[in-house]
Formats: structure tokens, sequence, C-alpha cells
């Protein structure tokens, strides 16, 4: 059965979002590799414009990105748990749907896949994330995640110590876009995603040896961090770039 890599990602593109919000975040993500990214690229803004416009008042935005292992990855962004099953409830009438409306699109997008698309949902962790008051996606154009694991029994305590280190981050002056999820679906639900939002990747190295020069010395920091890294267990790292949507 043919369907459209249409989830098409990009680690947090154009969204604005406080960090205290009550509101759930979510966004569903599809991984897959391609045969050319030139092809993905190419084919992008026409597929996350007719979902836009199909998904209007569910989705709030979409994205996409390729990345350094060779990954594609693929994100719709939702708010609150009734958007999350109205657009999970339609996904698949919508991917036929589109393979019509946009049948050359899509059908070159099939015979571009390389391997078949994982699909997992993941929901922002508010009381471990923290971004910039001024915080808006298309602003960052470099990523990097980061996917870990924590056992199931240590996930309250490991959540605690990256709270305590946000805080001692603040208090010495770091202000920096450090945004957690947590999976629901697709991963087990011990799995973490970490995101490193910044403008470039020249400015995510730079202004992260400046936090490690801040953070340098600083004894109570250092045993939160290091608390905190005995109970993750790193399952990838990667790094992104942004499909254009014009």
């Amino acid at each position: 059965m043919k369907r459209v890599s249409i989830f098409v990602f990009s680690i947090l593109m154009a969204f604005q979002l406080a960090a205290q919000s009550t509101e759930k975040t979510y966004f569903l993500l599809n991984e897959s590799r391609v045969v050319d990214t030139d092809i993905y690229k190419k084919n992008y803004p026409a597929i996350r414009n007719w979902w836009m416009e199909a998904t209007k008042g569910i989705s709030y935005n979409f994205a996409a990105h390729t990345s350094e292992s060779g990954r594609t990855y693929g994100m719709v962004f939702v708010k609150g748990d009734e958007n999350l099953g109205k657009y999970i409830g339609q996904r698949v009438v919508l991917s036929d749907k589109i393979s019509i409306a946009l049948k050359s699109v899509t059908e070159e997008n099939t015979a571009n896949r390389s391997q078949a698309i994982q699909r997992s949902i993941w929901q922002q962790s508010t009381n471990t994330s923290v971004m910039v008051p001024d915080f808006k996606v298309e602003n960052y154009d470099f990523r990097k995640i980061i996917l870990f694991t924590v056992p199931f029994d240590k996930m309250a305590e490991y959540e605690k110590l990256i709270e305590q280190a946000n805080a001692e981050d603040k208090a010495i002056g770091i202000s920096y876009n450090y945004i957690i999820y947590k999976a629901i679906d697709g991963y087990p639900n011990n799995t973490y995603m970490m995101i490193l939002p910044d403008k470039s990747r020249l400015d995510y190295y730079t202004h992260q040896e400046e936090r490690n020069a801040k953070r340098k010395g600083n004894a109570k920091l250092a045993a939160i961090n290091k608390k905190a890294s005995q109970l993750r267990t790193t399952i990838r790292m990667d790094h992104l770039s942004r499909v254009g949507i014009n």
C-alpha cells in the first residue's frame, strides 16, 4: 500500500511555545531514509502545504529535516488531547486523498524512500524544558537531538535532577533552548528526546563553549549533572538540517 511520507519532519519548525503552559503539546514523528535527499527537499513544500490546509484547526505546524545519520525526520505538531485524537483518526484517510491530489509528488516520494517509515508520538515535558522568552523555531536553523532512555523506576528522579540543573543554569545566567519530549507511542515509554535548537551550527558550538565556561567550577551543578548522566543511556545523537518550505 502506498503511503506518502507526509508527516515530513523538522525538528520544531515555526512554533512558539510557552514552557510553563498547561496545555499538552505533542508531535507525531516519522523517521525514514531516502535515496536522494534533493527529491525529498523538492517535494516537501507541496506536501506540507497540502497537509496544513487539510488539518487546519487540528495541527498547528509541520516541519522537516534531513540529518547527518542519513535519516529524514517528519514532524506534525498538535496541541491538546482532542486534536491529537482527531489527527490520528483521519491521517490514513488523508494519506489516500493526498496520493490522488498530488499523485506525481507522492509517487516520486514513495519510489525515493529506501526505508520503511517508523512512526512515533511524543509529548513535551514542560517541567524539564527551557526556552528563551522570544523562542520561535523559524529563527533556529540548526538542530541537535539526542534520544535516550532512563530506567522506568528512575524517571521521576531523573526529571527532578534536570529541573535542578536548569534552575542552577538560570542562577548563573545561562539562557538557552533545552527542550525535552517523552515518547508515548512507537518507542518505549521511558524514552526521551532532547532537542537543542540554535540559530546555526556555529552558534550552537560557540554558545556551548560559553555555557560550559560559566559552569566550570560549579560543584553543585557538576554533581547534579553527574547523577543525571548515570541514569541516562543514549541510543542516538543526530544533527539536523532544515528542509525549506518555499
